[in-house]
Protein backbone atom coordinates (compact mmCIF):
# COMPACT_ATOMS: atom_id res chain seq x y z
CA UNK A 1 0.00 0.00 0.00
CA UNK A 2 1.34 3.37 -0.73
CA UNK A 3 0.67 6.69 1.18
CA UNK A 4 1.09 10.34 0.43
CA UNK A 5 3.78 11.67 2.45
CA UNK A 6 2.01 15.21 2.57
CA UNK A 7 -1.43 16.14 2.29
CA UNK A 8 -2.77 18.02 -0.71
CA UNK A 9 -4.30 21.28 -0.41
CA UNK A 10 -6.83 22.97 -2.99
CA UNK A 11 -5.29 26.25 -3.27
CA UNK A 12 -8.80 28.00 -3.07
CA UNK A 13 -9.90 26.93 0.12
CA UNK A 14 -7.22 27.26 2.57
CA UNK A 15 -7.57 29.24 5.88
CA UNK A 16 -5.98 31.79 8.05
CA UNK A 17 -3.02 30.00 9.84
CA UNK A 18 -2.11 27.85 6.86
CA UNK A 19 1.90 28.47 6.21
CA UNK A 20 3.50 27.79 2.65
CA UNK A 21 6.44 28.38 1.15
CA UNK A 22 6.92 31.19 -2.14
CA UNK A 23 10.04 32.79 -3.36
CA UNK A 24 12.17 30.85 -0.63
CA UNK A 25 10.12 32.79 2.00
CA UNK A 26 7.77 30.84 4.43
CA UNK A 27 4.43 32.69 4.58
CA UNK A 28 1.53 32.48 6.96
CA UNK A 29 -1.95 33.60 6.02
CA UNK A 30 -3.59 35.61 8.29
CA UNK A 31 -6.68 36.97 6.29
CA UNK A 32 -9.11 35.54 3.82
CA UNK A 33 -11.36 37.21 1.21
CA UNK A 34 -13.23 36.70 -1.52
CA UNK A 35 -13.87 38.79 -4.80
CA UNK A 36 -17.37 38.33 -7.01
CA UNK A 37 -16.04 39.03 -10.61
CA UNK A 38 -20.36 39.28 -11.70
CA UNK A 39 -19.00 36.69 -14.25
CA UNK A 40 -19.88 33.08 -13.13
CA UNK A 41 -16.83 33.53 -11.67
CA UNK A 42 -14.88 34.31 -8.08
CA UNK A 43 -11.63 34.81 -6.72
CA UNK A 44 -10.35 34.14 -3.25
CA UNK A 45 -7.58 36.43 -1.48
CA UNK A 46 -5.25 35.45 0.92
CA UNK A 47 -3.74 38.44 3.20
CA UNK A 48 0.02 36.49 3.54
CA UNK A 49 2.80 37.71 6.22
CA UNK A 50 6.29 37.01 6.35
CA UNK A 51 9.07 38.31 8.94
CA UNK A 52 6.67 41.48 9.01
CA UNK A 53 6.56 41.76 5.52
CA UNK A 54 2.73 41.80 4.02
CA UNK A 55 1.91 40.40 0.57
CA UNK A 56 -1.31 39.31 -1.43
CA UNK A 57 -1.81 35.81 -3.27
CA UNK A 58 -4.81 36.16 -5.27
CA UNK A 59 -6.59 32.64 -6.54
CA UNK A 60 -8.40 32.05 -9.03
CA UNK A 61 -9.69 28.08 -9.98
CA UNK A 62 -10.87 28.21 -13.48
CA UNK A 63 -11.32 25.85 -16.55
CA UNK A 64 -9.89 23.01 -14.28
CA UNK A 65 -6.52 25.04 -13.23
CA UNK A 66 -5.49 27.57 -10.67
CA UNK A 67 -4.47 30.84 -11.59
CA UNK A 68 -2.30 33.15 -9.07
CA UNK A 69 -1.35 36.28 -8.60
CA UNK A 70 1.20 37.72 -6.07
CA UNK A 71 1.70 41.40 -5.29
CA UNK A 72 2.86 43.98 -2.98
CA UNK A 73 1.31 47.35 -2.38
CA UNK A 74 3.35 50.08 -3.83
CA UNK A 75 2.89 53.82 -3.06
CA UNK A 76 1.96 55.67 -6.28
CA UNK A 77 0.26 59.64 -6.11
CA UNK A 78 -3.56 59.34 -6.91
CA UNK A 79 -2.92 61.76 -9.24
CA UNK A 80 -0.91 59.88 -11.33
CA UNK A 81 -3.55 56.70 -10.83
CA UNK A 82 -6.49 58.85 -11.97
CA UNK A 83 -4.84 59.54 -15.23
CA UNK A 84 -3.52 56.09 -15.38
CA UNK A 85 -6.55 54.74 -16.07
CA UNK A 86 -7.68 57.94 -18.32
CA UNK A 87 -4.67 57.26 -20.44
CA UNK A 88 -4.52 53.50 -20.66
CA UNK A 89 -0.95 53.14 -19.36
CA UNK A 90 1.47 54.30 -16.34
CA UNK A 91 5.00 54.75 -15.82
CA UNK A 92 6.15 53.11 -12.67
CA UNK A 93 9.93 52.70 -11.80
CA UNK A 94 11.48 53.54 -15.33
CA UNK A 95 8.57 50.72 -16.91
CA UNK A 96 5.61 50.73 -19.03
CA UNK A 97 2.40 49.39 -18.07
CA UNK A 98 -0.41 49.79 -20.37
CA UNK A 99 -4.27 48.54 -19.01
CA UNK A 100 -5.07 45.22 -20.46
CA UNK A 101 -7.74 44.23 -18.65
CA UNK A 102 -11.22 45.73 -16.39
CA UNK A 103 -13.25 43.77 -13.96
CA UNK A 104 -16.47 45.28 -11.98
CA UNK A 105 -17.26 43.44 -8.94
CA UNK A 106 -17.38 43.27 -5.07
CA UNK A 107 -14.96 42.39 -2.46
CA UNK A 108 -15.69 40.75 1.35
CA UNK A 109 -13.12 39.55 4.41
CA UNK A 110 -14.43 36.54 5.25
CA UNK A 111 -12.36 36.73 8.32
CA UNK A 112 -13.52 40.09 9.52
CA UNK A 113 -16.66 39.04 8.12
CA UNK A 114 -16.89 43.26 6.49
CA UNK A 115 -20.25 43.94 4.16
CA UNK A 116 -19.37 43.52 0.91
CA UNK A 117 -17.73 46.05 -0.95
CA UNK A 118 -17.74 47.46 -4.71
CA UNK A 119 -14.66 48.07 -6.91
CA UNK A 120 -13.52 48.14 -10.53
CA UNK A 121 -9.91 46.80 -11.03
CA UNK A 122 -7.55 47.70 -13.95
CA UNK A 123 -4.73 45.24 -14.50
CA UNK A 124 -1.80 47.00 -16.33
CA UNK A 125 0.89 44.75 -17.65
CA UNK A 126 4.24 45.21 -18.47
CA UNK A 127 6.67 43.99 -21.20
CA UNK A 128 7.64 41.41 -18.98
CA UNK A 129 4.68 40.30 -17.66
CA UNK A 130 4.90 42.42 -14.56
CA UNK A 131 1.40 43.32 -13.18
CA UNK A 132 0.22 46.90 -11.94
CA UNK A 133 -3.28 46.85 -10.32
CA UNK A 134 -5.39 49.48 -9.44
CA UNK A 135 -8.63 49.12 -7.39
CA UNK A 136 -11.13 51.70 -7.23
CA UNK A 137 -13.26 51.11 -4.57
CA UNK A 138 -16.87 52.63 -4.18
CA UNK A 139 -16.01 55.14 -2.14
CA UNK A 140 -13.32 56.40 -4.68
CA UNK A 141 -10.53 55.47 -2.92
CA UNK A 142 -7.54 54.28 -5.11
CA UNK A 143 -4.94 51.19 -3.65
CA UNK A 144 -2.57 49.75 -6.12
CA UNK A 145 -0.33 46.93 -6.06
CA UNK A 146 2.76 45.71 -8.32
CA UNK A 147 3.09 41.64 -8.70
CA UNK A 148 3.10 38.66 -11.03
CA UNK A 149 1.35 35.99 -11.68
CA UNK A 150 3.12 32.47 -11.19
CA UNK A 151 2.01 28.82 -11.54
CA UNK A 152 0.37 27.34 -8.50
CA UNK A 153 3.80 25.16 -8.46
CA UNK A 154 5.77 27.48 -7.09
CA UNK A 155 3.61 27.14 -3.40
CA UNK A 156 5.17 24.66 -1.90
CA UNK A 157 5.06 22.66 1.81
CA UNK A 158 1.84 23.99 2.66
CA UNK A 159 0.77 23.22 5.93
CA UNK A 160 -2.04 23.73 8.84
CA UNK A 161 -1.11 25.33 11.79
Amino acid sequence: MFWKSSKEYDLDKLKVGFKFDLYNTNWKIVEVGQYDWRMDNSSIEYTIKSSGKEAFLEVEFEKGKYEVTYSEVVFIDEAFLIDAIASKQILHNNKLYELDETYKGDYKNLTTHSSRENLECFLFYADDEELLTIEKWQDGSLEVFLGEELKAKKIKNIKEN
